[in-house]
């Protein structure tokens, strides 16, 4: 680790002019990267995992001088071979499961095989998989020709390898292969004996390889390197639980932990998008008491009791996602990972006692304190009214759906909204370099049309400008940005002083602003935006009867549909979407929700091809009534009694 040092922390398209030795050392402070034989990420490859490592001219290239005319090389003195970089990727970027799909012919043709976690031997019926064809979905993976890791491996990144050729073979055959996820070493701050886990370990401190020269007797420090994980206090998943995130633990109290104990863990395989959870009440102990009391949950809870729900859970039943439950409020106290599937007693989720008390789903937004994603990090899965004083953030990784960062405690000040992606600094983000992010808000998921209205007078009155899509500017599109009044009639938007969403921003849900430069001390609008979500599918149930919405018979002839409340369903047929307005079914997608006939009070409702005029859209939220937008004042509702309604993400 002598000599002159280059520095990378991101992509480097071209290296060829750095200046290199024969042999280099190489020190990976975080992530996975690819080092390339040639510019623009071509060529052999060598992959690299976090620590040091010193390399010789793996490329073999041999930079010479010119032969004489008879052919001769000049004086061995004169040639001199060196380190030849072609270019640099970071390959760990998301937080996945890996996934690799292997195609017997090439185009992705033929039946696939799918592998998510190590394989030693990957042969069926004892020959290799022939894959002329390979889709990676996700991770970092090493290929090898042959079983338990032999001969040179094959470095996949993340996208499609079409034919053998893609991906570097002649020979197109896989006989073992693993991605490159968690590092655990047996002393604090990553130090001692260490060793590398890809896949469900039910107990890392035993030695089950004879050839397995490193084995643990205790962890104190661990480096995820990606994917989200469950470390258990006991072997075989058993005692207390910790969440383990993409980041460094440098000893037991940064996971969380009681002392040093951990002896197994297992990776998290779920879509962490659109989650849904339903928790069955422990009921009291009383004669004739039949109803069981159940709590529908798609979002962060501190305190369940705030919701008529007692503390005390029967079973739990996860739709969707992946969440943590916890035995006190506020997120605290012991706490359980809950993948998909039902929980029939508070055995299945590892605990002694029915007391779920807090809940969250694993929904992401991560905060570092150095540039380019280093430093320490803090990560949140719901609303934070006041950052740490002592935390300031420098980059930001957004894993779902879309937050709202402010400059001040308590959601306010200057905000900066930002939706899945990577920020790796203060600039990427839409901050200023002296920016200080006090606390943050995930944005709700709501089903609406974006309307929004500018006036020029103060008030809500004068000239009127109404529009439901983005405007990169509005000088631009023929409009005066000098606005005196703001009222967000459906959605949540961002509101920008200057033009393509440059400027101060303010994050606006529906409200009347009637005084806006007092509001915001600004006198203009220069460009807006609504905050757009993700096709959510969901379904709709009626809150007395708890009989959901649904369509009878099937569609496979349909040109009108009946629309009916219903306990008992044909699969998806109570699965619905929301498009741009309109309210769709799963099964008849070319078709929406209408009303026919004359509009008044207990008018039916039926599925209708979407170009019958007038086109009549809806908006709704989590729980209470699903409003029509084009005649308002009216509601959908059960035999014409307002009943309450709520939605439930599938």
């Amino acid at each position: 680790m002598c000599g002159q040092r280059f520095e990378v922390r991101g992509d480097v398209i071209d290296a060829t002019p750095w200046e290199l030795q024969e042999t280099i050392s190489i020190r990976v402070v975080r992530g996975g990267w690819v080092l390339y034989e040639k510019p623009d990420f071509k060529g052999e490859k060598i992959a690299l995992d976090e620590g040091d490592i010193e390399l010789t001219c793996p490329f073999e290239q041999l930079q010479s001088g010119q032969q004489e005319e008879n052919g001769e090389p000049r004086d061995e003195k004169k040639s001199e071979r060196r380190f030849i970089i072609g270019s640099i990727r970071r390959a760990v970027r998301d937080y996945s499961v890996p996934e690799i799909c292997l195609f017997p012919e090439e185009n992705a043709e033929g039946k696939k095989v799918v592998f998510r976690d190590t394989s030693e031997d990957a042969r069926i019926f004892g020959f290799p998989i022939k894959a002329n064809s390979v889709i990676v979905n996700a991770g970092l993976w090493l290929v090898f020709a042959q079983p338990f890791f032999q001969g040179v491996p094959r470095i996949l990144e993340v996208g499609g390898y079409p034919s053998p050729a893609a991906w570097g073979v002649e020979q197109p055959y896989v006989g073992s292969l693993h991605p490159l996820k968690v590092v655990i070493y047996d002393k604090p701050y990553f130090t001692g004996k260490s060793r590398t886990i890809t896949s469900n370990m039910k107990d890392f401190m035993t030695r089950t390889d004879p050839q397995q020269t490193v084995f643990m007797y205790n962890v104190g420090s661990i480096r995820v390197l990606g994917g989200i994980w469950v470390g258990c206090e006991k072997e075989g998943f058993r005692g207390n639980q910790y969440l383990l995130e993409e980041g460094e633990y440098h000893d037991w109290r940064v996971w969380g932990g009681r002392d040093s104990e951990l002896r197994s863990v297992r990776i998290i395989q779920a879509d962490l998008t659109d989650p849904l959870m339903v928790m069955f009440e422990q009921p009291e102990e009383e004669e004739g008491v039949t109803e069981e009391n159940t709590f529908e949950v798609t979002e962060a809870i501190p305190d369940v009791e705030l919701f008529n729900y007692k503390a005390s859970t029967r079973s739990i039943h996860v739709l969707s996602g992946a969440w943590i439950a916890y035995s006190h409020v506020d997120y605290s106290g012991n706490q359980y990972i809950l993948e998909k599937g039902f929980y029939n007693n508070c055995a299945d989720w590892g605990s002694k006692d029915t007391r779920v008390c807090s809940v969250q789903p694993i929904l992401l937004i991560i905060l570092y304190s150095e540039p380019d994603f280093k430093g320490e990090s803090l990560r949140f899965h719901h609303h934070q009214g006041a950052l740490p004083d002592t935390f300031t953030t420098r980059s930001c990784r957004v894993v779902a759906g879309s937050w709202v960062l402010y400059e001040n405690t308590q959601f306010s000040g200057d905000t900066y909204v930002l939706s899945e992606d990577d920020y790796p600094s203060l600039a990427s983000m839409g901050c200023s370099s002296s920016c200080s992010i006090r606390s943050i808000k995930l944005v709700p998921m709501t089903l609406s049309v974006p309307s929004i209205s500018l006036f020029g007078l103060e008030g809500l009155e004068g000239r009127e400008i109404t529009v439901d899509t983005e405007v990169v500017s509005l000088v631009r599109e023929g409009f005066s940005n000098h606005i005196l009044s703001v009222r967000v009639n459906s959605s949540s938007w961002v509101l920008c002083e200057h033009s393509k969403y440059r400027g101060r921003q303010f994050f606006l849900e529906p409200i009347e602003i009637t005084n806006w430069p007092k509001f915001s001390s600004l006198q203009t609008v220069g460009s807006m935006f609504p905050v757009r979500q993700k096709r959510r599918f969901f379904r709709v149930k009626n809150g007395e009867s708890g009989h959901f919405l649904s369509v009878q018979g099937g569609v496979e002839e349909m040109k009108s549909g009946r629309v009916v409340v219903s306990q008992e369903v044909d699969p998806s047929s109570d699965v619905w979407f929301y498009q741009d307005g309109l309210i769709k079914n799963k099964m008849a997608p070319t078709m929406c929700l209408q009303v026919m006939g004359n509009v008044e009070p207990a008018a039916k409702v039926v599925l209708w091809s979407e170009t019958r005029q007038p086109i009549q859209t809806w908006s709704a939220e989590m729980k209470g009534p699903c409003s029509s937008l084009t005649f308002p004042g009216m509601v959908l509702d059960v035999k014409g009694v307002r009943r309450t309604l709520s939605l439930q993400v599938v």
